[in-house]
């Protein structure tokens, strides 16, 4: 009875284990964009939220031409890299500090409008691996 019950357990942690490793990205749309304006600045606001297992409520609103990029992220040290692209260029690349894990650190990226005059843009967030360096946890979101 012991060992059907250790079994047991040792399939549900490995089971769940690797159902957390999967890198998955969830696009939920609810709606339409909509658009405020307050008389001054237009903004469009898209209800899409994308998220993965590091990131998360990842938004995509847009003001006076820019773009802003709003969610959480739960990374080591609270530092996670993002790269603004078109096609095979990358127009540009930083990072942002939020708050450390086990939080969900809050975080707010502007994209300026001469980087949307391109075609086809989207803004990767993903983190380096300490392992290899390689990029882990990448979330791809259409900007334009």
């Amino acid at each position: 009875m012991k060992k059907k019950f250790l079994l047991g357990i040792l399939m549900v942690l490995f089971f769940g284990l690797t159902a957390c490793s999967l890198d998955i990205n969830i696009a939920t749309d609810d709606k339409k964009p909509e658009v405020i304006d307050d008389g001054n600045v237009q903004e469009q606001v898209d209800t899409k939220q994308y998220q993965n297992e590091v990131f998360k409520e990842v938004t995509v609103s847009k003001s006076n031409g820019e773009a802003i990029v709003k969610g959480k992220a739960r990374v080591f040290e609270g530092v996670f890299q993002y790269a603004v692209i078109s096609g095979p260029e990358i127009l540009q690349e930083n990072h942002y500090q939020t708050d450390g894990a086990p939080a969900w650190g809050s975080f707010e990226i502007t994209i300026d409008k001469e980087l949307l005059t391109k075609e086809e843009v989207t803004i990767e967030l993903f983190v380096y691996s300490a392992k290899d360096g390689s990029k882990t946890d990448i979330l791809t979101i259409p900007i334009k």
